[in-house]
């Protein structure tokens, strides 16, 4: 009788600080140790449970030196494979020092969770070491010191002046080759303007007397029952030494033959000429040149 009543007492204190049931029928002594599922055996007891924990941390970046899967944050671990988890927050503490020359060193270092479980009671518990490093409400509240490796960080500050300094260089040596490209097609478009304008005012100054040239040649052929048939004239354009002066040297396309059935394509100069853009003056600058002239 005093058994029956003594385990009748334990039970209504244990209940008295156990959680309500989760989604899989099971109780927990935490309200942030969360049961998703339990394996039964042939007795309806359970044998087995996956279990997670719902826990949240400040400063938030102590959770980056935990695998949260395994710690079993972001995913159930099955009790059978894990009954005990250890957040180990300085694990890494060394090595990010020499790497990085800046650590934080986390209080407590250590925070031990173990998973058990009572049939009696239908209730799974968790004990915490040290006691009290999570809240009721899942929070981990952790303490910690800024460190620092000064041969470490002078060693980075070097390599980051020196990456620096190549990266200077390099938009330095970027923006000449910019400027030399917009400086040759700055170029290259005055050059082809002014060869245009030399093409211009050779056409205006001498065109007539180049059109009469040719005007003249056809009609010889034609009084010696010939065929000419003049298609394009071309003007191709060279600066001179001299600022400001361009050679324009003329030929035009043509067929000629002695009759129509009978055409072969030939190639006549109309002279070579200097043109001077200051004064927009033209010149003969070769006999062929001359003879148009002087026409």
């Amino acid at each position: 009788m005093k058994k029956t009543l003594f385990g009748a007492i334990l039970t209504l204190l244990l209940g008295a600080c156990y959680t309500p049931l989760n989604n899989s029928g099971v109780a927990t002594t935490k309200p942030w140790l969360e049961i998703s599922g339990k394996k039964m055996d042939f007795d309806g007891k359970q044998y087995d449970s996956c279990y997670q924990f719902n826990v949240h941390f400040w400063p938030q970046e102590a959770a980056e030196q935990l695998d949260l899967k395994d710690a079993c944050i972001s995913a159930c671990c099955w009790r059978s494979d894990k009954e005990e988890v250890t957040l180990d927050f300085n694990k890494n503490f060394e090595k990010d020092l020499a790497y990085y020359g800046r650590a934080r060193k986390y209080s407590p270092g250590k925070i031990t969770l173990k998973v058990s479980h009572s049939n009696l009671v239908n209730t799974t518990k968790v004990t915490v070491s040290p006691k009290g490093a999570v809240r009721n409400n899942g929070l981990v509240k952790l303490s910690y010191q800024e460190h620092e490796n000064p041969a470490r960080l002078a060693q980075l500050q070097a390599a980051s002046r020196r990456l620096q300094a190549r990266r200077n260089a390099y938009l330095i040596e970027q923006a000449q080759r910019q400027s030399e490209a917009d400086q040759a097609q700055q170029q290259a478009r005055q050059q082809a303007a002014e060869q245009a304008l030399a093409k211009n005012i050779l056409l205006r100054q001498a065109g007539a007397k180049i059109d009469a040239y040719f005007y003249q040649m056809n009609k010889a052929y034609k009084k010696q029952g010939a065929v000419f048939m003049l298609s394009e004239r071309i003007l191709s354009v060279t600066p001179l030494n001299t600022q400001g002066e361009y050679a324009v040297a003329c030929h035009a396309k043509a067929r000629t033959g002695v009759n129509l059935k009978q055409l072969k394509a030939s190639s006549f100069s109309c002279g070579r000429w200097r043109v001077d853009l200051q004064d927009a003056s033209v010149r003969p600058d070769d006999r062929k040149a001359r003879q148009i002239m002087d026409r």
